[in-house]
This record gives C-alpha cells, structure tokens and sequence, in this order.
C-alpha cells in the first residue's frame, strides 16, 4: 500500500504543473515577432465611399463601382481568432467577425483573345466561371474580363479561397485566411514566363473602385491587401508559395496600394517559413525583396533572444502549428 502511495506522490508532483497550466488556459506564447519596420504603414486616409443605389440585383457606389449582386451565395458566417499581441511575450486570442484584409487572386480559367469578335465567347467564358466560382464559393468577388463587378460570396461569410496561409501585421497574426479576409479574383489565365498583360485596363480600374470601397467600409489597411502568392503556405514543407497567382505584376499603384511585393513577407518573419526558390524565381525581384527583408529580420531576431537561426525557426514553426491545431479545432 505504502509503495501505491508513493507512486501516487510521484504521479501528482509531475503532473501538478501542467494541470495548473491546463486549468490557467491556454500557455502565453513566448515568441511574438514583431513587424519590421518596412511592414508598417503609417496610419491614411482612406477615402468616403457610400452605396448610393440597391435595385435588388445591383448596387451603385459613389466612387462609380456597380456590384452584380445576381450570383450572390451564403456559406457560413465569418466568425475567427485573430493572434492579437499583448505586450513584448503575449499573445491574446481575440475573435473577430469583419475582414481583416484582401487577398487578390486570378481565376486561371479558359480565355478567348480579346476583342470584338470574341465576344459572345468572352460572355459565355464569364457566365461559365462565375457559375463554377458559386458552386464552390471560391471567391468573394469576380471581376470578369470586361471590368463588371460580381459578388459570389456574401462578404458576411467565408469563401473557401486562400487554403493554407498566413498574415501578420503590426498588430496580430493570421492563420488561413479564408475566415479572415476577403478574396478579389480577376478573371484572367497566366502563362509560364508572363509577368504582364493578366488582366485588362477595364478590370484594373474596377478592382480599384472594389477595393477603395472594401476598405473604406472595413477600414482595412493598405498592408492587408495582398496577392495569393504572398499568403499561400505548405506545412507539409514549411515553404512559401504553395499557390503562385500574382506572384509577380500585381498592379497595386494603380489600386492605390503601396508595392506591398516589398514589404518583409510575415510567412517568413513570424512563422518561420523558408521560400521556394521556384516560388522565388517566379516572382522576381519585388517579392525576392520582400522575402530577403524578412529573412533578415528572422536573423536578427534570433540573435536577439540568444539562438541560432535553425533553433528560432523551429520555434517559430512549432508556434505555427499550435495556432494552425487552434484554428482547426474552432471550425
């Protein structure tokens, strides 16, 4: 009996701590990277943009942006937890339920040439996409090869658009981000070695209007409107650039964006991501950039905390996967 008591003892002694803990709640994590400055935009003005009409199967906005609202689809509710930092070794798990930000894709769909006599094709091109884009509620929004301006996905609900990925800014941490931002997809088909001509000017100019009226009613910051391929993530091998839609061209002058190609990319600062150098070489040198810039901020980090660069990014990935086991067991 004394000996069953013994092993009792010894039991709850090493048990004790982590049932503390248990009971506590989640563990505070202890690596919380924060956004180089090259990451920071400073605050802006963003612009007034009000609905101005609502037919039923349209709505106009002051800006000029006419909505299509006739394939419009519900999936469910936008409902995620934002890793929100809270002091230099904290972070808080705040829920959300607005849109954090933009991913832009590219519909990679069948295309006909395109002028005047393609017409009735380009039309049936468009119908075709955007019957598949509401079956599967891929994206948000549509911007066919015309400039008109489709909502497939209600903005209230996710659209199952961006798979794997990630995003940081200066405040938190974004883990898949078809929960957390909103998807723009041009109707356009890319080809290897292409790093121009995706879309047409009418398209630009629409996704202009779309996303200066987005983030005027979300307030979403400039450095939350991004490409697929910046966000697009495989944890099956830790590397960037799983998806590779816009990973180079991406127009975000004519957005009114900064080149946000350039800024340090988060898959690799605060998730401990390496990148493709396929990924790379398709990029080119904007999103190169981006990359070389959170590399060095990696490195600088992990001499900071006393660790060598292999040992701050297995932190930094094991980090990755509790928040990634977090966000699957809350779907």
């Amino acid at each position: 009996m004394r000996r069953w008591l013994l092993w009792g003892a010894i039991l709850l002694i090493t048990v004790a701590p982590f049932l503390m803990k248990l009971a506590a709640g989640k563990p505070e994590t202890h690596i919380v990277p924060v956004a180089p400055p090259h990451a920071v935009i400073a605050a802006e003005h963003i612009a007034p943009v009000w609905k101005v009409e609502d037919t039923g199967d349209s709505e106009v906005y002051s800006n000029g942006l006419r909505i299509d609202t006739r394939y419009v689809a519900h999936t469910i509710a936008r409902r995620y937890t934002a890793f929100q930092r809270d002091g230099a070794n904290r972070v808080r798990r705040v829920p959300q339920f607005q849109p954090a930000g933009i991913v832009y894709h590219i519909s990679e769909s069948c295309q006909a040439p395109f002028d005047a006599q393609n017409t009735p094709v380009l039309k049936r091109l468009g119908e075709s996409l955007l019957e598949y884009v509401r079956r599967e509620h891929a994206y948000h929004y549509v911007i066919d090869r015309f400039g008109r301006v489709y909502r497939v996905v209600a903005e209230s609900d996710i659209a199952y658009h961006a798979g794997h990925s990630v995003w940081a800014d200066d405040r938190s941490f974004y883990v898949n981000l078809n929960e957390s931002f909103l998807a723009i997809s041009f109707e356009a088909e890319t080809r290897p070695g292409q790093s121009e001509g995706f879309v047409a000017p009418g398209q630009i100019r629409a996704a202009s209007m779309l996303t200066e009226m987005l983030r005027n009613r979300y307030a979403i910051p400039a450095a939350n409107c991004v490409t697929h391929a910046q966000v697009s993530v495989n944890p099956s091998n830790m590397l960037v650039g799983y998806h590779t839609d816009w990973a180079a061209g991406f127009p975000f002058a004519q957005l009114g964006l900064p080149d946000n190609y350039e800024q340090a990319l988060p898959a690799v600062w605060a998730f401990g991501f390496e990148c493709d150098p396929a990924w790379l070489a398709l990029g080119g040198r904007p999103i190169s950039t981006g990359a070389e810039i959170a590399r060095e901020s990696l490195l600088r980090r992990a001499a900071d905390a006393g660790l060598r660069p292999a040992e701050y990014r297995k932190a930094l990935r094991q980090q990755y996967r509790g928040w990634l086991a977090e966000v699957r067991r809350t779907k």
